[in-house]
């Protein structure tokens, strides 16, 4: 997990974002800036951790968002419990089915832009050998990457069916419930605050003010910043 000064460097790093000209241009721009950066300021300085049952079932992984890198942490075995709870479900909220295609030309595998990554190498140890599940998240990004964050030793034997040989299934994280098995307060912000810049981003030209609004973390309620108490 991230210590208090990368933590502090990683928020230093992050502030040239708030002086962007998309949110420049943004109606309600200052109120963005000045929530996100308290929130993000506080949890930076902050030492509240979420720690897992199973250390040893914590799977890293890297991004990079603008220039700026960082690791998020997710515990694989809180990922397992909660889909078990969501398939009890009459409609699943937080894991969602989805069906990826390999390209015939370059082996890649996505739902449309987004491209699909694993490691087949991957040190797995809160994953059993015995099931299928292959549980992946977006993560910020123009188009939003997607990793595979359980069962990347799955992947390779997962393609399936005589007549769609090119097809995946995998069970998609819904990006507002992805920080539910982060390590810490930070990574539950930073990457809901990537989260926020990547919609604003986008929607900005398309939407009017009060629709972009109800699309933002930070004015969401509830949200995964106001379950975990962090606003």
């Amino acid at each position: 997990m991230e210590e208090p000064e990368s933590r502090e460097i990683v928020y230093r790093q992050i502030l040239p974002l708030f002086e962007s000209d998309w949110l420049k241009k943004c109606k309600f721009g200052d109120e963005f800036r000045n929530e996100w950066k308290r929130v993000l300021r506080n949890a930076a300085r902050s030492d509240r951790l979420y720690p897992p049952e199973m250390p040893e079932a914590v799977f890293p992984v890297d991004h990079v968002f603008e220039g700026v890198s960082f690791t998020f942490h997710f515990d694989q075995k809180r990922l397992y419990g909660w889909y078990c709870q969501d398939c009890k479900l009459k409609e699943r909220r937080v894991f969602h089915p989805r069906e990826l295609t390999r390209s015939d030309a370059d082996g890649t595998v996505g739902i449309g832009q987004s491209k699909l990554r694993w490691d087949a190498d991957a040190l797995e140890p809160g994953v059993p050998e015995e099931g299928k599940e292959i549980i992946v998240c977006s993560l910020p990004g123009f188009p939003p990457p997607l990793r595979v964050v359980y069962g990347n030793r799955r992947v390779a034997g997962g393609f399936h069916g005589f007549l769609k040989p090119n097809k995946l299934n995998i069970l998609l994280i819904q990006p507002e419930f992805t920080p539910a098995f982060f390590g810490s307060a930070f990574e539950v912000c930073l990457y809901l605050f990537w989260m926020d810049c990547c919609i604003l981003m986008e929607n900005q030209p398309k939407l009017k003010p009060d629709g972009l609004r109800l699309l933002l973390h930070i004015f969401r309620r509830p949200s995964m910043l106001t379950l975990k108490e962090l606003l």
